[in-house]
């Protein structure tokens, strides 16, 4: 797994009570990334549901990642977690289907983190 570092991520208000709402996106842990290959079949399918893989990511085992959750890599793409699929032939492993997003969220920095 060498295509470089992929955070996992939720949207989250990062706004103190009272204030106007901040969506951030909040890292929630860290992970070597492979690149996977997208097959035809797979790409028609989603075009046939109106969706759009532009990436998929093979990451170690990753029970918690759920769709609806975001990934952003080490250089700043930012990508909605479309599907997770959860590999057990020996070694484990969570295969991510990513969507690119059209525009980037903000992400939070350490000290706006919530616990």
């Amino acid at each position: 797994m060498d295509n470089g570092i992929l955070y996992i991520c939720r949207l989250e208000n990062v706004a103190e009570d009272g204030d106007m709402p901040s969506e951030k996106l909040v890292k929630i842990n860290r992970h070597w990334y492979e690149e996977r290959v997208i097959g035809m079949n797979r790409q028609y399918l989603a075009k046939g549901v109106n969706e759009q893989i532009d990436l998929m990511a093979r990451i170690h085992h990753a029970r918690k990642v759920r769709i609806g959750m975001f990934a952003v890599l080490g250089n700043g793409e930012q990508y909605r977690i479309t599907n997770v699929t959860h590999i057990t032939d020996g070694l484990r492993y969570t295969d991510l289907t990513l969507e690119r997003l059209d525009e980037f969220y903000d992400v939070a920095t350490e000290t706006e983190d919530t616990p």
